[in-house]
């Protein structure tokens, strides 16, 4: 959801710590996470398992998931995590470092500025996916979150809205139907800008679509990556509509997120179902998200692919 601003550019801020603070409004290259990739079957290998069975048709024969990757021969998708096993093993140019034994997540980050998220901030950002309580099939737990940064110095045209609007370069959308890159290999899409508006208002300095987001970025780590966080959740699924995200009506011990805007800016995880909410973000996230759709699939994209 959005983000708001001060002054001239109406951003309503928080004292914390000492530390002033933006406040958020309504719904949001470096890979810095983990992950890991199973080993490449040698030729040998390939060329024996060719004209194999492949019983759930994910792109790997049953003999190469059961004895080289772990994987389910009866399941596309061993890792639930909406990449077929065979894509994760053999398009390492569309999903780099992926692992069908642990969910991953790539998202494209564009921007409108000379730079991207910093360092720092992206390390945040992964570390808190890492530690997230959800079981990967491979006994381990965590997410692994890709942050492709792609383009720099894009052009807008002037604000950018949350919503379609008439012309081009003026809404989320604009950027991702021409600049993105990744969109038919399953990626989030996230605009960084310098000027936000949700809903047509420009108060707010982010706001989340389903599979998108728009933000600004701000010189602390913390309140940059916690605001990706609380947008990105929105891109998610994680919507106004549901109890306790957008609203300040519950303390943070009561609803234990960074999409209640008393956790926003001061956190950066979501909530694992523990506090009076009971709403486990996490296990939506890991297994019921919104998921932009996978187009490479099914050798759409043969040549970032390796073949057998």
């Amino acid at each position: 959801m959005p983000i708001a601003r001060f002054g001239a550019v109406a951003l309503v801020t928080l004292l914390l710590a000492g530390v002033v603070l933006p406040v958020a409004g309504v719904p949001p290259q470096v890979n810095t996470a983990s992950g890991g990739g199973a080993d490449t079957p040698n030729t040998q290998q390939v060329q024996a398992d060719s004209n194999a069975t492949d019983t759930d048709g994910d792109g790997l024969s049953d003999s190469l998931e059961r004895s080289v990757y772990d994987t389910d021969p009866t399941d596309t998708d061993t890792d639930g995590d909406g990449y077929p096993d065979g894509m994760e093993v053999r398009c390492e140019q569309a999903l780099p470092d992926a692992d069908p034994l642990r969910t991953d997540i790539y998202v494209e980050v564009d921007s409108t500025e000379a730079t991207t998220l910093s360092d720092p901030v992206q390390t945040s950002i992964a570390e808190t996916f890492e530690k997230a309580p959800v079981s990967n099939p491979d006994g381990s737990t965590g997410i692994d979150i890709h942050l492709v940064t792609d383009e720099t110095n894009l052009s807008a045209n002037g604000t950018v809205y949350s919503k379609s609007r008439a012309g081009a370069g003026n809404d989320i959308y604009d950027f991702r139907a021409n600049h993105s890159e990744h969109r038919s290999d399953g990626y989030y899409y996230v605009l960084l800008t310098d000027d936000v508006a949700y809903n047509g208002d420009d108060y707010f300095v982010g706001a989340g679509r389903p599979e998108i987001a728009a933000m600004e970025r701000f010189d602390s780590t913390k309140i940059t990556a916690s605001l990706f966080m609380h947008e990105f959740g929105h891109a998610m699924g994680l919507d106004a509509h549901q109890d306790g995200i957008d609203e300040e009506r519950y303390s943070r011990t009561e609803y234990d997120s960074v999409m209640n805007y008393n956790g926003l800016y001061r956190q950066l995880t979501y909530s694992n179902g523990t506090d009076s909410v009971g709403r486990n973000e996490w296990q939506f996230v890991a297994e019921n998200r919104t998921q932009p759709d996978v187009e490479c699939a099914d050798n759409a994209c043969s040549s970032r692919c390796t073949q057998g």
